[in-house]
């Protein structure tokens, strides 16, 4: 038998142990292609903020995937180091040794890497479509991706070599006697701190805490009064979850333990010591394993939900900045060209049947620059425009800047002060509402005459760019095309809220369509390290088992107690994932970057399926193992026989 014919027996034969680190790291390389598909392919490359993202995004997939099969190949060869000690110790050479770990992982990582390729080259043209619907390309063609196909091959044949190569030359530098001598439990040696075990539900309490900075006084407080502290407050929260999580797997849970092993009936009743006992060193030796995991689950379930409420927030949100479908500015100036641009307005939306309706009112600025400058709308035009009856006196107005806090009075120039009643909702747009009023109509006409303040003429015209979007949208490019948008340096502003929704809604359904996929890439990595972790957990305990059999323990007893200890072990994960998401959702909803309301909603509408979807993982494994461990004792029971 030749060399690679050994190493090729060695994983087929222990194919279980690599099974789910294969479908992850193809899946890994499927990801990695399909964004490379993307960002190679000749349409969308054209865009560069589309390759741009896209690269970002490989890179981040390339360092996952360097750090997940840095964990994942250590994990295997700590298992195999008797095996390696065995082998050295008949005359295998240490750069033999080291040959056999390259060479399993470069054959497992090939074979992963060709499968993931077939996978990708089959479907990555379906994701250059959904590209290209969200950037509203009507014709994409296919076009067979060559250079993704080099950069995928290239890229994760130096990530396996690489990882596989470290790996190898430092398990090859240890001696013979080390390798025979180490210790099959890996909880002996591991001791309880007490004072650990505080301290870790403390940071952990603290690091939830810090989501709630709006919502308690002091928190908010303290943070606006201390820039530096403001600014360090998202490093601070995760710096406390990390440690206080890891603290609390490492120590909390065995105090937990410890506490039902002497103050606890339970512990003594229906044997239930036994599965106790046992989980205690299984939790110790899987505490690596359950913290990353728990880090991936809560990355893969906050991104997810973040982005898809961003989403579907995106209108709502668009809508509150630009109150107006079509708003057309006209300033001092303008008059040549002001007639002209309207009617072209008109004609476009006519051209393609889009129904609309057109108001004309005046607005009186005071000040330089217009985005700071003072607006004031009187009561009438802003009754028309909004729908709202408000009653204003002399000296009296309504803050309609959009503002969270009002004040009690405005300066609207360097002598004349306003009463502040009141607020009420805008009828700008959010970068020129600031500073922005309603007076009644006779203050309205006394500033007008005092000749102090200019002159703004507004046209709004109101179509429905949701139920007639393509046309509102083709209208608004030629509208465009034809009169520029001004602004800047221009005595006009033409302000379309389509094409900012579009490109609000192209941006977050791109992150989205990322963040779902890099997703799946952490929660199939969580998947594999907890599926490694308990098939090894599971072989070692095969001969406790055959004891406990043979001490008068029935095999449904012994399964209840192996069922017991998987549970917890995979839930731990789930549960604080799901915990540290929910905070994680808390800390979203009080930057609002969507309503808490609609914001735990989705977290929950998204949580179950995704939930459900690890507890079918989890039976699908508990009876995997099940058939293994009744293999196992049925040649105990074929001995009573």
């Amino acid at each position: 038998m030749t060399f690679g014919q050994f190493i090729k027996h060695n994983i087929l034969r222990d194919k279980e142990s690599y099974v789910a680190y294969w479908l992850s790291s193809m899946f890994t390389i499927v990801i990695f292609f399909v964004f490379g598909a993307n960002r190679c392919h000749p349409e969308l490359k054209k865009i560069k903020e589309i390759s741009d993202f896209m690269l970002y995004t490989q890179l981040l997939v390339l360092i996952f995937a360097v750090g997940f099969l840095t964990i994942s190949i250590h994990a295997f060869i700590q298992k195999k180091q008797n095996s390696y000690g065995m082998l050295r110790m008949i005359g295998m050479k240490r750069r033999q040794v080291a040959g056999m770990i390259v060479g399993e992982n470069m054959l497992t990582g090939i074979s992963a890497l060709a499968a993931g390729l077939l996978v990708g080259i089959v479907f990555g043209h379906l994701s250059v479509m959904l590209m290209a619907k969200m950037i509203y390309l009507a014709d994409i063609p296919y076009v067979f991706p060559f250079e993704a196909v080099r950069d995928t091959i290239c890229c994760f044949l130096a990530v396996f070599f690489l990882v596989s190569y470290l790996q190898a030359r430092s398990m090859a530098k240890k001696p013979i006697q080390e390798l025979l001598s180490v210790k099959s439990n890996e909880s002996k040696g591991m001791s309880f701190h007490p004072s650990l075990a505080i301290l870790g539900l403390f940071l952990l309490a603290y690091g939830y805490t810090l989501t709630f900075f709006h919502q308690l006084p002091f928190l908010e407080q303290m943070l606006r009064s201390n820039c530096i502290l403001e600014k360090s407050l998202v490093p601070m929260i995760l710096g406390s979850v990390c440690v206080g999580l890891y603290l609390v797997f490492r120590e909390f849970v065995f105090l937990i333990l410890s506490g039902v092993r002497h103050f606890s009936r339970y512990y003594l009743k229906n044997g239930n010591a036994i599965w106790i006992t046992g989980l205690q060193d299984k939790l110790k030796s899987a505490v690596g394993t359950i913290f990353i995991s728990t880090l991936l689950l809560t990355a893969a379930f906050s991104a997810i939900i973040s982005c898809v409420s961003v989403l579907a927030g995106a209108r709502q949100r668009n809508e509150s900045n630009n109150p107006i479908p079509i708003q057309y500015l006209s300033f001092e100036g303008n008059q040549d060209r002001e007639a002209r641009d309207v009617k072209i307005i008109e004609d476009k939306l006519k051209k393609y049947g889009v129904k609309a309706q057109s108001y004309r009112y005046m607005i009186l600025e005071y000040g330089d620059r217009e985005m700071t400058a003072n607006k004031l709308i009187s009561q009438t035009d802003y009754r028309r425009e909004s729908g709202k009856t408000i009653d204003l006196q002399e000296g009296q107005a309504i803050d309609i800047s959009g503002g969270k806090e009002m004040q009690a009075s405005a300066k609207v120039t360097d002598t004349e002060i306003l009463t502040l009643v009141g607020k009420d909702s805008p009828i700008l747009d959010s970068s020129r509402r600031n500073h922005s009023y309603v007076v009644s109509d006779a203050d309205y006409q006394r500033f007008l005459q005092s000749k102090k303040m200019k002159e703004v003429t507004v046209y709004d015209t109101i179509v429905d760019d949701k139920g007639q979007r393509k046309e509102v949208r083709q209208a608004v490019k030629e509208m465009r095309n034809e009169t520029g948008l001004g602004g800047y340096g221009t005595n006009f502003v033409f302000n379309p809220r389509i094409e900012s929704l579009d490109i609000q809604e192209y941006t977050y359904q791109m992150e989205t369509y990322i963040s779902v996929l890099l997703s799946v890439i952490f929660m199939l990595a969580s998947a594999s390290l907890q599926y490694f972790r308990l098939l090894n957990q599971a072989r070692e305990n095969l001969p406790v088992e055959r004891n406990l059999y043979r001490f008068g323990l029935s095999v449904r007893q012994i399964l209840g107690i192996q069922r017991k200890q998987m549970l917890v072990i995979f839930l731990l994960p789930i549960g604080f994932g799901v915990l540290s998401t929910f905070f994680a959702m808390n800390y979203l909803a009080n930057m609002q970057v969507s309503s808490a309301d609609l914001l735990f909603r989705r977290t929950v509408m998204i949580l179950i399926p995704l939930i459900m979807l690890e507890l079918a993982y989890f039976f699908i494994l508990e009876k995997r193992l099940e058939k293994k461990m009744r293999k196992y004792l049925s040649v105990e029971l074929k001995k009573v026989r």
